[in-house]
């Protein structure tokens, strides 16, 4: 899937410059490069929307307000509900369905303006496809009681929501129809965002099946030992601290590659190190949470800032499957 929707074809250059050609020639090319600008400034403010209703729904988790409502899609068979639990519950699903209109009204003009363009026609048809399968377990998780598996696949599910909307936007602020470099730094990336989606279910398989308090208040030893007495929790939590790690040395790798296999694509090259940065910010926020202090607002702090890693490490992606830069090192 990834290939899929990060190599456009000849075909989609084709149709992309015969649109662009046909605005020129209707004398509509400056409204059009303006209405193309327009719809990748939503899909940004989209993607973060997205963002934010992965940190209200780490609230609604840390605070134990999942069950604030416990029917779908009423509340208590109410629009609106009182109460401190069904007010937080409330405010993660009309957040929902402000991101619901704005993924359909974007889908909507750029299949309405930019019907030709596969390139940017399929990713968006992914995004729609993972708005449904999110709608569709957010009722699941609530109708099931918040079973843990349900909460990891719906927070999995916005993570590949909030990736697909940044696909999109980043396929609308750059149209250009060369096709980008197919080498080993963009296979690098695709490893580095397939691990780094391993780490975010495995950091909500901790929170959610209470293991992120096992290990007690050390690092890197666990129960002040390196080998702790082992159960089925311990482990849950050995393999976020592992992961973690490795894909915070994994982050730097790919910054060091950016640097020298993208020389002329600035914008990657400052993802990269966005994405650098951050990955050790959220590695501090876990060395707090564990050394100082887990509290309700440090564990939603810390899924936050992972939650907007996430969203800066696939713009990273995106970018990388998207843009072609003019000169290209390859070692694969």
């Amino acid at each position: 899937m990834t290939d899929d929707l990060a190599q456009a074809d000849v075909h989609d250059g084709a149709a992309a410059s015969d649109s662009a050609a046909a605005a020129v020639h209707r004398g509509g090319g400056l409204l059009a490069a303006v209405t193309r600008r327009r719809l990748a400034i939503w899909a940004a403010g989209t993607a973060l929307v997205g963002w934010a209703m992965m940190t209200l729904g780490a609230f609604v988790r840390a605070s134990e307000s999942g069950l604030g409502c416990p029917d779908w899609p009423a509340c208590h068979g109410e629009l609106v509900a009182g109460g401190h639990h069904a007010l937080i519950e409330e405010a993660h699903r009309w957040l929902a369905t402000i991101l619901v209109v704005a993924v359909a009204g974007l889908a909507l003009m750029v299949f309405r303006d930019y019907r030709r363009e596969r390139r940017l026609t399929r990713p968006v048809a992914w995004m729609l496809a993972m708005l449904a399968l999110q709608v569709v377990l957010g009722g699941v998780t609530v109708l099931l009681s918040n079973v843990a598996w349900t909460v990891v696949a719906h927070f999995g599910a916005a993570a590949l929501l909030v990736w697909s909307i940044a696909l999109v936007a980043v396929r609308l602020a750059f149209p250009d129809s060369e096709r980008p470099p197919r080498d080993s730094f963009s296979r690098l990336t695709a490893w580095f965002v397939a691990l780094t989606f391993g780490l975010l279910l495995a950091g909500s398989t901790q929170a959610n099946a209470g293991s992120n308090t096992v290990c007690g208040h050390g690092f890197p030893l666990c129960n002040g030992s390196l080998l702790p007495t082992f159960n089925h929790l311990v482990a849950i939590a050995l393999i976020h601290r592992v992961w973690a790690g490795a894909v915070l040395l994994l982050a730097v790798f790919v910054l060091l590659r950016s640097r020298r296999d993208r020389t002329d694509s600035p914008a990657i090259k400052r993802a990269a190190a966005a994405v650098c940065v951050m990955f050790f910010v959220q590695a501090f926020l876990g060395f707090l949470i564990i050394g100082v202090t887990d509290t309700t607002a440090t564990e939603v702090v810390h899924s936050s800032f992972a939650s907007a890693t996430w969203l800066a490490l696939v713009t990273l992606a995106s970018l990388t499957w998207t843009t072609a830069a003019s000169r290209v090192r390859s070692y694969g």
